[in-house]
Protein backbone atom coordinates (compact mmCIF):
# COMPACT_ATOMS: atom_id res chain seq x y z
CA UNK A 1 0.00 0.00 0.00
CA UNK A 2 1.41 3.45 -0.66
CA UNK A 3 1.58 6.47 2.35
CA UNK A 4 -1.38 8.33 3.33
CA UNK A 5 -1.46 12.17 1.68
CA UNK A 6 -1.37 13.72 5.42
CA UNK A 7 -2.16 17.44 6.17
CA UNK A 8 -2.87 18.63 9.69
CA UNK A 9 -6.01 20.45 10.60
CA UNK A 10 -4.93 23.72 11.40
CA UNK A 11 -5.14 27.80 10.09
CA UNK A 12 -8.09 29.59 8.69
CA UNK A 13 -8.00 27.64 5.41
CA UNK A 14 -8.01 24.02 7.01
CA UNK A 15 -9.85 21.58 4.41
CA UNK A 16 -8.33 23.78 1.21
CA UNK A 17 -6.58 22.16 -1.34
CA UNK A 18 -4.22 24.46 -3.47
CA UNK A 19 -1.80 22.91 -6.60
CA UNK A 20 0.90 25.18 -8.06
CA UNK A 21 3.66 24.91 -10.81
CA UNK A 22 6.26 27.24 -10.82
CA UNK A 23 9.58 27.79 -10.10
CA UNK A 24 11.64 30.14 -8.04
CA UNK A 25 10.04 32.64 -6.02
CA UNK A 26 6.70 34.30 -7.14
CA UNK A 27 4.40 31.68 -7.93
CA UNK A 28 5.64 29.56 -5.05
CA UNK A 29 5.78 32.51 -2.46
CA UNK A 30 1.84 32.39 -3.19
CA UNK A 31 1.10 29.07 -2.75
CA UNK A 32 3.46 29.26 0.87
CA UNK A 33 1.50 31.90 2.24
CA UNK A 34 -1.35 29.68 1.92
CA UNK A 35 0.48 26.48 2.98
CA UNK A 36 1.52 28.41 6.14
CA UNK A 37 -2.32 29.13 6.81
CA UNK A 38 -3.88 25.66 6.91
CA UNK A 39 -4.15 25.03 2.88
CA UNK A 40 -2.93 21.46 2.00
CA UNK A 41 -0.32 22.30 -1.26
CA UNK A 42 0.78 20.42 -3.97
CA UNK A 43 4.20 21.84 -5.32
CA UNK A 44 4.35 20.36 -8.91
CA UNK A 45 7.93 19.66 -9.94
CA UNK A 46 9.64 18.52 -13.57
CA UNK A 47 10.39 14.66 -13.87
CA UNK A 48 13.63 15.52 -15.50
CA UNK A 49 14.57 18.33 -13.04
CA UNK A 50 13.69 19.65 -10.18
CA UNK A 51 12.90 23.55 -9.11
CA UNK A 52 16.18 25.64 -9.62
CA UNK A 53 15.54 26.98 -6.00
CA UNK A 54 17.02 23.70 -4.99
CA UNK A 55 20.06 24.52 -5.55
CA UNK A 56 19.89 27.64 -2.80
CA UNK A 57 21.67 26.21 0.40
CA UNK A 58 18.70 27.31 2.80
CA UNK A 59 15.65 29.78 1.65
CA UNK A 60 14.07 26.66 -0.05
CA UNK A 61 13.73 25.86 3.54
CA UNK A 62 11.20 28.41 4.47
CA UNK A 63 10.16 28.82 0.41
CA UNK A 64 8.91 25.40 0.52
CA UNK A 65 7.83 24.17 4.23
CA UNK A 66 4.28 22.62 4.50
CA UNK A 67 4.06 21.71 1.00
CA UNK A 68 3.70 17.95 -0.92
CA UNK A 69 5.93 17.23 -3.22
CA UNK A 70 4.30 15.56 -6.80
CA UNK A 71 6.63 15.59 -9.41
CA UNK A 72 4.77 14.88 -13.06
CA UNK A 73 5.04 15.39 -16.62
CA UNK A 74 1.49 17.25 -16.90
CA UNK A 75 2.05 18.21 -20.13
CA UNK A 76 2.13 14.76 -21.83
CA UNK A 77 0.23 11.59 -22.17
CA UNK A 78 -1.04 10.33 -19.14
CA UNK A 79 0.99 12.34 -16.99
CA UNK A 80 -1.52 15.22 -18.23
CA UNK A 81 -4.74 12.61 -17.43
CA UNK A 82 -3.15 12.20 -14.02
CA UNK A 83 -3.02 16.24 -13.31
CA UNK A 84 -6.24 16.44 -14.66
CA UNK A 85 -7.80 14.55 -12.54
CA UNK A 86 -6.04 16.05 -9.86
CA UNK A 87 -7.66 19.44 -10.83
CA UNK A 88 -10.70 17.80 -9.69
CA UNK A 89 -10.19 17.66 -6.13
CA UNK A 90 -8.31 20.87 -6.50
CA UNK A 91 -9.91 24.50 -5.01
CA UNK A 92 -7.20 26.80 -6.36
CA UNK A 93 -4.48 26.14 -9.14
CA UNK A 94 -1.25 28.22 -9.74
CA UNK A 95 0.85 28.46 -12.33
CA UNK A 96 3.70 30.68 -13.56
CA UNK A 97 4.71 30.76 -16.86
CA UNK A 98 5.69 32.94 -19.87
CA UNK A 99 2.15 33.96 -20.57
CA UNK A 100 0.00 31.58 -21.95
CA UNK A 101 2.21 28.84 -21.77
CA UNK A 102 -0.34 26.66 -20.17
CA UNK A 103 -2.69 27.09 -23.05
CA UNK A 104 -0.47 26.53 -25.97
CA UNK A 105 0.50 23.39 -24.51
CA UNK A 106 -3.62 22.33 -24.17
CA UNK A 107 -4.18 23.19 -20.37
CA UNK A 108 -6.69 26.04 -21.20
CA UNK A 109 -8.95 27.62 -18.34
CA UNK A 110 -12.36 25.65 -20.22
CA UNK A 111 -10.06 22.49 -20.40
CA UNK A 112 -9.84 22.93 -16.30
CA UNK A 113 -13.63 23.60 -15.62
CA UNK A 114 -14.51 20.65 -17.85
CA UNK A 115 -12.74 18.97 -14.96
CA UNK A 116 -13.70 21.23 -12.41
CA UNK A 117 -15.92 24.02 -12.49
CA UNK A 118 -15.44 25.62 -9.42
CA UNK A 119 -11.69 25.77 -10.17
CA UNK A 120 -9.87 28.79 -9.21
CA UNK A 121 -7.47 29.46 -11.76
CA UNK A 122 -4.68 31.76 -11.32
CA UNK A 123 -2.03 32.69 -13.98
CA UNK A 124 1.30 34.75 -12.87
CA UNK A 125 3.44 35.80 -15.26
CA UNK A 126 5.83 39.26 -16.32
CA UNK A 127 3.55 40.66 -19.17
CA UNK A 128 0.10 38.62 -18.48
CA UNK A 129 -2.18 36.21 -20.60
CA UNK A 130 -2.33 38.49 -23.38
CA UNK A 131 -1.08 41.62 -25.35
CA UNK A 132 1.12 42.07 -27.64
CA UNK A 133 3.69 39.40 -29.23
CA UNK A 134 6.95 41.54 -28.92
CA UNK A 135 5.62 41.62 -24.61
CA UNK A 136 3.29 38.80 -23.87
CA UNK A 137 5.17 35.50 -23.95
CA UNK A 138 8.58 37.21 -22.62
CA UNK A 139 10.64 35.81 -19.35
CA UNK A 140 10.48 38.09 -16.65
CA UNK A 141 12.09 37.91 -13.24
CA UNK A 142 12.02 40.68 -10.67
CA UNK A 143 14.36 42.97 -12.30
CA UNK A 144 12.11 42.78 -15.41
CA UNK A 145 9.07 43.61 -13.81
CA UNK A 146 10.57 46.52 -11.78
CA UNK A 147 12.34 48.18 -15.04
CA UNK A 148 9.03 47.78 -16.90
CA UNK A 149 6.16 48.85 -14.80
CA UNK A 150 8.23 52.50 -13.98
CA UNK A 151 8.90 51.06 -10.33
CA UNK A 152 12.77 51.03 -10.82
CA UNK A 153 13.29 54.09 -12.53
CA UNK A 154 12.02 55.97 -8.73
CA UNK A 155 14.35 53.84 -7.11
CA UNK A 156 17.78 54.45 -6.01
CA UNK A 157 19.83 57.84 -5.72
CA UNK A 158 19.24 61.08 -7.89
CA UNK A 159 22.33 59.65 -9.96
CA UNK A 160 20.94 56.54 -10.36
CA UNK A 161 18.22 54.16 -10.55
CA UNK A 162 18.73 50.82 -8.67
CA UNK A 163 16.26 48.02 -8.07
CA UNK A 164 14.66 47.74 -4.38
CA UNK A 165 16.21 44.70 -3.59
CA UNK A 166 15.93 41.38 -3.11
CA UNK A 167 13.31 40.60 -5.43
CA UNK A 168 10.90 43.36 -4.58
CA UNK A 169 8.74 41.96 -7.84
CA UNK A 170 8.45 38.47 -6.67
CA UNK A 171 6.96 39.06 -3.15
CA UNK A 172 4.40 41.37 -4.13
CA UNK A 173 3.55 39.70 -6.78
CA UNK A 174 3.24 36.22 -5.21
CA UNK A 175 1.32 37.74 -2.22
CA UNK A 176 -0.93 39.58 -5.31
CA UNK A 177 -1.95 36.19 -6.55
CA UNK A 178 -2.70 35.15 -2.80
CA UNK A 179 -5.68 37.27 -1.99
CA UNK A 180 -6.83 37.68 -5.72
CA UNK A 181 -7.25 33.64 -5.40
CA UNK A 182 -8.18 33.99 -2.12
CA UNK A 183 -10.88 36.81 -2.95
CA UNK A 184 -11.81 34.57 -6.31
CA UNK A 185 -12.48 31.61 -3.95
CA UNK A 186 -15.29 33.41 -2.17
CA UNK A 187 -17.15 34.60 -5.36
CA UNK A 188 -16.82 30.59 -6.66
CA UNK A 189 -18.49 29.63 -3.52
CA UNK A 190 -21.42 32.05 -3.47
CA UNK A 191 -21.94 31.41 -7.54
CA UNK A 192 -20.43 27.86 -8.02
CA UNK A 193 -18.53 29.04 -11.16
CA UNK A 194 -15.05 29.07 -11.42
CA UNK A 195 -12.84 31.81 -12.17
CA UNK A 196 -9.34 32.65 -13.97
CA UNK A 197 -7.19 35.27 -12.53
CA UNK A 198 -4.44 37.35 -15.04
CA UNK A 199 -1.87 38.48 -12.94
CA UNK A 200 0.96 40.44 -14.86
CA UNK A 201 4.19 41.23 -12.56
CA UNK A 202 4.41 44.64 -14.21
CA UNK A 203 1.02 45.57 -13.72
CA UNK A 204 1.63 44.48 -9.63
CA UNK A 205 4.64 46.75 -9.73
CA UNK A 206 2.55 49.83 -11.63
CA UNK A 207 0.30 49.81 -8.51
CA UNK A 208 3.44 49.54 -6.20
CA UNK A 209 5.46 52.61 -7.70
CA UNK A 210 1.67 54.89 -8.10
CA UNK A 211 1.78 57.26 -5.07
CA UNK A 212 4.63 60.00 -7.37
CA UNK A 213 2.76 58.32 -10.74
CA UNK A 214 -0.04 60.07 -10.15
CA UNK A 215 1.51 63.84 -10.38
CA UNK A 216 2.76 62.58 -13.57
CA UNK A 217 -0.50 61.42 -15.37
CA UNK A 218 -2.32 64.31 -14.09
CA UNK A 219 0.05 67.01 -14.06
CA UNK A 220 3.41 66.08 -15.98
CA UNK A 221 5.46 66.47 -12.62
CA UNK A 222 8.29 63.33 -12.03
CA UNK A 223 8.81 63.02 -8.62
CA UNK A 224 13.40 62.89 -7.91
CA UNK A 225 14.35 60.22 -6.74
CA UNK A 226 15.81 59.75 -3.21
CA UNK A 227 19.42 61.78 -1.88
CA UNK A 228 21.37 58.99 0.04
CA UNK A 229 17.69 57.84 1.33
CA UNK A 230 16.37 61.04 2.23
CA UNK A 231 13.01 61.99 0.76
CA UNK A 232 13.07 64.16 -2.23
CA UNK A 233 10.13 66.06 -1.05
CA UNK A 234 9.62 66.65 2.64
CA UNK A 235 12.27 67.37 5.19
CA UNK A 236 12.99 65.21 7.90
CA UNK A 237 12.02 62.28 6.09
CA UNK A 238 14.01 59.65 5.46
CA UNK A 239 17.44 57.66 6.07
CA UNK A 240 19.69 60.00 8.66
CA UNK A 241 23.11 58.57 10.12
CA UNK A 242 24.11 59.38 13.80
CA UNK A 243 27.25 58.67 15.34
CA UNK A 244 26.48 54.64 16.09
CA UNK A 245 24.58 53.94 12.64
CA UNK A 246 20.90 54.85 11.00
CA UNK A 247 18.11 55.71 11.43
CA UNK A 248 14.85 56.18 9.57
CA UNK A 249 12.50 59.05 10.79
CA UNK A 250 9.21 60.70 9.24
CA UNK A 251 8.75 64.56 10.76
CA UNK A 252 5.36 64.99 10.34
CA UNK A 253 2.94 67.22 12.73
CA UNK A 254 3.40 70.87 13.86
CA UNK A 255 4.24 69.99 17.77
CA UNK A 256 6.61 67.41 16.36
CA UNK A 257 8.55 70.41 13.87
CA UNK A 258 7.72 73.12 16.52
CA UNK A 259 9.38 70.99 19.12
CA UNK A 260 11.89 69.85 16.88
CA UNK A 261 13.06 73.42 15.57
CA UNK A 262 13.48 74.22 19.23
CA UNK A 263 16.12 70.91 19.75
CA UNK A 264 18.23 72.37 16.50
CA UNK A 265 18.38 75.82 17.17
CA UNK A 266 15.99 76.78 14.40
CA UNK A 267 13.25 78.21 16.17
CA UNK A 268 13.63 81.21 14.39
CA UNK A 269 11.86 79.79 11.12
CA UNK A 270 8.72 78.39 13.01
CA UNK A 271 5.75 81.10 12.52
CA UNK A 272 7.40 82.28 9.78
CA UNK A 273 5.05 83.00 6.25
CA UNK A 274 7.54 80.08 4.72
CA UNK A 275 6.68 78.27 7.64
CA UNK A 276 3.44 79.27 9.65
CA UNK A 277 2.35 77.68 12.62
CA UNK A 278 0.21 74.33 12.13
CA UNK A 279 2.42 73.49 9.72
CA UNK A 280 1.99 69.49 9.14
CA UNK A 281 5.08 68.56 6.40
CA UNK A 282 8.11 71.18 5.37
CA UNK A 283 7.81 70.67 1.63
CA UNK A 284 11.73 71.31 1.15
CA UNK A 285 11.58 71.88 -2.83
CA UNK A 286 8.55 74.65 -2.24
CA UNK A 287 10.08 75.85 0.87
CA UNK A 288 12.52 78.73 0.80
CA UNK A 289 14.28 77.00 4.42
CA UNK A 290 13.68 73.23 3.69
CA UNK A 291 17.79 73.25 2.70
CA UNK A 292 18.30 74.58 5.67
CA UNK A 293 15.93 72.30 8.01
CA UNK A 294 17.63 69.49 6.33
CA UNK A 295 21.39 70.64 7.26
CA UNK A 296 20.41 71.80 10.77
CA UNK A 297 18.82 68.21 10.82
CA UNK A 298 22.32 66.45 9.94
CA UNK A 299 24.19 68.52 12.34
CA UNK A 300 21.74 67.39 15.16
CA UNK A 301 21.89 63.82 14.38
CA UNK A 302 25.55 63.33 13.61
CA UNK A 303 26.88 64.06 17.33
CA UNK A 304 24.18 62.34 19.05
CA UNK A 305 23.97 58.02 19.47
CA UNK A 306 20.74 56.35 18.68
CA UNK A 307 19.87 55.11 22.12
CA UNK A 308 19.12 59.44 22.55
CA UNK A 309 17.75 60.03 19.58
CA UNK A 310 14.87 57.20 20.05
CA UNK A 311 14.43 58.30 23.65
CA UNK A 312 14.04 62.07 22.47
CA UNK A 313 11.95 61.20 19.50
CA UNK A 314 9.50 59.23 21.63
CA UNK A 315 9.47 62.39 24.04
CA UNK A 316 8.06 64.47 21.33
CA UNK A 317 6.05 61.23 19.40
CA UNK A 318 8.15 61.46 16.32
CA UNK A 319 7.80 58.53 14.10
CA UNK A 320 11.75 56.90 13.53
CA UNK A 321 13.43 53.65 14.26
CA UNK A 322 17.17 52.66 14.46
CA UNK A 323 18.04 50.56 10.99
CA UNK A 324 18.94 47.17 12.62
CA UNK A 325 21.33 44.96 11.10
CA UNK A 326 20.41 41.10 10.21
CA UNK A 327 22.22 39.93 13.59
CA UNK A 328 20.45 42.35 15.51
CA UNK A 329 16.79 41.36 14.91
CA UNK A 330 16.63 37.98 17.23
CA UNK A 331 18.02 40.04 20.05
CA UNK A 332 15.31 42.70 19.31
CA UNK A 333 12.62 42.29 22.36
CA UNK A 334 9.80 42.84 19.88
CA UNK A 335 11.38 40.12 17.35
CA UNK A 336 11.13 37.40 20.70
CA UNK A 337 8.22 39.07 22.39
CA UNK A 338 6.33 38.28 18.73
CA UNK A 339 8.04 35.35 18.09
CA UNK A 340 8.95 36.71 14.54
CA UNK A 341 12.24 34.46 13.77
CA UNK A 342 11.37 31.26 14.82
CA UNK A 343 13.05 26.97 14.38
CA UNK A 344 11.80 24.25 12.71
CA UNK A 345 12.85 21.05 12.36
CA UNK A 346 13.51 20.39 8.36
CA UNK A 347 12.94 16.74 6.65
CA UNK A 348 16.43 15.52 7.69
CA UNK A 349 15.69 15.92 11.13
CA UNK A 350 18.06 19.03 11.37
CA UNK A 351 17.29 22.83 12.90
CA UNK A 352 16.22 25.33 10.45
CA UNK A 353 15.47 29.06 11.69
CA UNK A 354 13.79 31.47 9.84
CA UNK A 355 10.94 33.82 9.55
CA UNK A 356 7.86 33.03 11.40
CA UNK A 357 4.43 32.58 9.81
CA UNK A 358 2.58 35.78 9.21
CA UNK A 359 0.38 37.46 9.70
CA UNK A 360 -0.95 36.37 13.15
CA UNK A 361 -4.17 34.65 13.36
CA UNK A 362 -5.79 34.66 16.75
CA UNK A 363 -8.41 32.00 16.63
CA UNK A 364 -7.08 30.00 14.03
CA UNK A 365 -3.37 30.46 14.04
CA UNK A 366 -0.96 29.08 11.11
CA UNK A 367 2.01 27.08 11.48
CA UNK A 368 5.16 25.14 10.14
CA UNK A 369 4.36 21.60 9.96
CA UNK A 370 6.71 20.42 7.78
CA UNK A 371 10.14 21.07 6.28
CA UNK A 372 10.86 20.77 2.40
CA UNK A 373 10.23 17.70 0.71
CA UNK A 374 11.80 15.49 -1.29
CA UNK A 375 11.80 15.82 -5.04
CA UNK A 376 8.91 13.86 -5.73
CA UNK A 377 8.87 12.64 -2.01
CA UNK A 378 4.80 12.80 -1.78
CA UNK A 379 3.86 12.01 -5.57
CA UNK A 380 2.73 8.32 -5.01
CA UNK A 381 0.39 9.53 -2.00
CA UNK A 382 -0.91 12.13 -4.22
CA UNK A 383 -1.42 9.72 -6.78
CA UNK A 384 -3.04 7.07 -4.67
CA UNK A 385 -5.20 10.03 -3.23
CA UNK A 386 -6.96 10.68 -6.54
CA UNK A 387 -7.43 6.67 -7.13
CA UNK A 388 -4.11 5.41 -8.77
CA UNK A 389 -3.45 2.17 -7.75
CA UNK A 390 0.24 1.37 -6.95
CA UNK A 391 0.46 -0.76 -10.47
CA UNK A 392 -0.44 2.79 -12.09
CA UNK A 393 1.76 4.73 -10.29
CA UNK A 394 4.97 2.31 -11.27
CA UNK A 395 3.76 2.05 -15.02
CA UNK A 396 3.36 6.39 -15.08
CA UNK A 397 6.90 6.12 -13.45
CA UNK A 398 8.32 3.73 -15.72
CA UNK A 399 7.23 6.32 -18.67
CA UNK A 400 9.11 9.19 -17.31
CA UNK A 401 5.72 10.97 -16.73
CA UNK A 402 6.86 11.07 -13.09
CA UNK A 403 9.02 10.69 -10.16
CA UNK A 404 8.67 8.50 -6.78
CA UNK A 405 10.88 9.51 -4.57
CA UNK A 406 12.94 6.19 -2.85
CA UNK A 407 14.39 7.04 0.37
CA UNK A 408 17.72 5.48 0.66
Amino acid sequence: MSKKLFTPQFGPLSGLRVVFSGIEIAGPFAAQMLAEWGAEVIWIENVAYADTIRVQPHYPELSRRNLHALSLNIFKDEGRDAFLKLMETTDIFIEASKGPAFARRGITDEVLWQHNPKLVVAHLSGFGQYGTDEYTNLAAYNTIAQAFSGYLIQNGDKDQPMPAFPYTADYFSGMTVTTAALAALHKVRETGVGESIDVAMYEVMLRMGQYFMMDYFNGGEVCPRMTKGKDPYYAGCGLYKCVDGYIVMELVGAMQIEEMFKDMGISHLWGTPEIPEGTQLIHRVECPFGDEVESSLDNYLNGKTIEFVLARFAELKIACAKVLTIPELEGNPQYQARESITEWTNIDGKACKGPNVMPKFKNNPGKIWRGMPKHGMDTAAILGDIGYSEAEIAALSAKGLAKVFEAK
